[in-house]
């Protein structure tokens, strides 16, 4: 039987491999087969290196120390900052490195002995760091579409945070009635894992609560947004308005967080070209944009991510990366 599970999930990564090898190639087939590469290489010659290092300073405290701070408040401010910025760190590396979002995973294990409550808590909190993102990514999808006049986009993704909302809600209301539900299951382990899940959900659902987390959540959103327009408008030149950058940024950063490819390489690309060549801007010039964009999102991640295996070790960051309740 534990053969079987293993071969199977053998096959699964090995399918997972091929799809994102073709991806990757089909994108890089449609760009050096439909584009100028010689444009896209000028226009990146033309930036100015000190406008992109800004950029690249703003996106490196984004990126390192607002979201550090936020999971330091999630966690009640138990485990000491310098331990959430070490699993915030390798969650993010490991996360653009393994689409399976492993990296979510070693976040866990960390924090799970830094703080008490184990995995249900430590669960609730990766759960609301989750979430809010959502949240935020909707609001700014429809604030997108409202001011260019179509929210056709947002659609699913409100579908999405509504079904959530919908079962987080029940759980606050009906509590009692999901825990006994819940205490029915087979599986003891798994019956008291999502119980204490539940009821650490419960416990901190309020709308306090729901503010001071968007309070934390919008700021790191708005940052990828500025950085955007930085690139964009201040280094490229692009002629953008206001309505234009925010549906750039937010087809570009819901790009970021696809999972098809290791750091969604292509995919954040291909993204971003649909959404600037839509407002007119030239193909070539908008891959441009779109490359050094990336580069400068995921330098800070590397970066950081880097310090935090070598600090855990290669093996012992992957091994986290492999934790499971089970």
């Amino acid at each position: 039987m534990r053969e079987s599970l293993r071969a199977g999930r053998a096959v699964k990564r090995v399918l997972l491999f091929l799809v994102q090898v073709a991806i990757l190639a089909a994108c890089v087939f449609y760009a050096l087969k439909f584009l100028d590469v010689s444009r896209v290489l000028a226009s990146l010659a033309r930036i100015s290196v000190w406008k992109v290092g800004l950029v690249f300073l703003f996106q490196a405290s984004v990126t390192w120390f607002g979201s550090a701070f936020r999971l330091y408040s999630l966690c009640r401010r138990e485990p000491p900052f310098a331990t959430v910025f070490l699993a915030q760190s390798l969650g993010q590396f490991l996360n653009m490195l393994l689409p399976a979002k492993l990296g979510e995973a070693a976040k866990m294990a960390l924090l799970c002995r830094a703080m008490p409550g184990g995995f249900a808590r430590v669960t609730e909190v990766v759960f609301w760091e989750r979430f809010a993102d959502l949240n935020v990514l909707l609001l700014l999808a429809l604030l997108s579409g409202t001011l260019l006049g179509s929210s056709v986009l947002a659609a699913p993704l409100a579908l999405l945070v509504a079904g959530v909302w919908g079962a987080v809600l029940a759980l606050k209301f009906w509590g009692g009635l999901v825990e006994r539900l819940l205490g029915l299951l087979p599986w003891p382990r798994l019956a008291g894992y999502l119980l204490g899940v539940s009821s650490a959900l419960r416990e901190r659902l309020s709308l306090g609560f729901s503010l001071g987390l968007g309070l934390l959540t919008v700021p790191l959103w708005l940052g990828g947004v500025a950085v955007h327009g930085l690139m964009l408008g201040w280094v490229f030149g692009m002629d953008l308005n206001f309505a234009q950058v925010l549906a750039v940024s937010v087809v570009g950063l819901a790009g970021m967080s696809a999972p098809a490819t290791p750091g969604s390489v292509g995919i954040y690309e291909a993204a971003l070209m649909a959404a600037l060549t839509t407002f007119g801007q030239q193909p070539e010039e908008s891959l441009a944009a779109a490359l050094l964009l990336h580069a400068v999102q995921l330098a800070p991640v590397l970066i950081t991510g880097g310090w935090a295996v070598a600090h855990t070790g290669l093996k012992a960051a992957l091994r986290l990366g492999g934790s499971r309740l089970a």
